[in-house]
């Protein structure tokens, strides 16, 4: 059988804190409580009360985490709202320029307003193919050789038309021609296409002043007589006739409207 034995001042020890307890153990509080509870409840305090505080923690970390989340969400769907509206008051904007120059179209030609169809521009290859493509087409009473005029001036004529659009060849297209005149020149001359058009056809050493406006006369019978072509540069001799380069007054570039003749010829503007 194994004893154990403990050291005289171990024992002293053991026996101090064992009568330290038992008294405690009764000694009670004004509060009712022993001492020793007191006691363990204070020496116990600060532990519980940081665990409280990290379970505050805890729950506002994620509490903190779903506000976040359903913060960001709104931000993403506030974004994708603002963006939403910037495309429609972009395509708000476009609508709004092309009915004004619709509108200044409509006032530059008044006579031909009641033979004429309003189109927008909706593509287009000035350096290949020379053409716009325009959102009208046969049903809307367009037709192949009709005149199409910009604000400032004659483009060219529709080559190729299907039911809801119409390609028109502009007057730089290699293969366009025209009947002209030149202001002040009693001959009439024809206006050839490519990257710079020109009237020939004049009589050689003919004169031109530089900025003289050129003309359609109708001879084609696809252009209305009267229309701007543009304006006359330096002429030149080149064989048996004078040639003038001209300056186109409508620029395709700018163009977002056009009006296109419904039918072919017609009288002055």
């Amino acid at each position: 059988m194994v004893r154990i034995r403990l050291r005289p001042d171990l024992a002293i020890v053991l026996v101090c804190v064992a009568l330290y307890v038992g008294s405690a153990v009764q000694v009670r509080t004004p509060r009712g409580e022993t001492a020793l509870s007191f006691a363990a409840a204070s020496i116990a305090a600060p532990a519980v009360a940081l665990g409280n505080a990290a379970g505050t923690a805890w729950e506002d970390f994620r509490l903190g985490q779903r506000d976040l989340r359903a913060t960001l969400r709104e931000l993403g769907r506030v974004r994708e709202e603002s963006a939403e509206l910037r495309r429609t008051n972009q395509l708000l904007g476009a609508e709004v320029a092309e009915l004004r120059q619709g509108s200044r179209l409509l006032a530059a030609y008044p006579s031909l307003a009641d033979r004429a169809v309003l189109a927008r521009v909706v593509a287009r290859d000035l350096l290949r193919t020379h053409s716009l493509r325009l959102d009208r087409g046969s049903a809307d009473g367009i037709r192949p050789d009709a005149a199409v005029l910009a604000e400032s001036g004659l483009l060219g004529r529709v080559d190729r038309v299907l039911d809801h659009s119409a390609r028109v060849q502009l007057l730089t297209h290699p293969a366009a021609a025209a009947a002209a005149a030149i202001a002040g020149i009693q001959s009439e001359g024809l206006l050839l296409g490519g990257d710079q058009p020109r009237v020939t056809g004049l009589p050689p050493y003919t004169k031109v002043p530089p900025d003289t406006l050129v003309v359609s006369t109708g001879s084609e019978g696809i252009y209305p007589p009267g229309m701007l072509f543009g304006s006359a540069m330096e002429a030149r001799n080149e064989g048996l006739f004078t040639v003038v380069p001209v300056q186109l007054a409508a620029h395709p570039t700018e163009v977002t409207v056009v009006l296109v003749l419904t039918a072919a010829g017609g009288g002055v503007p």
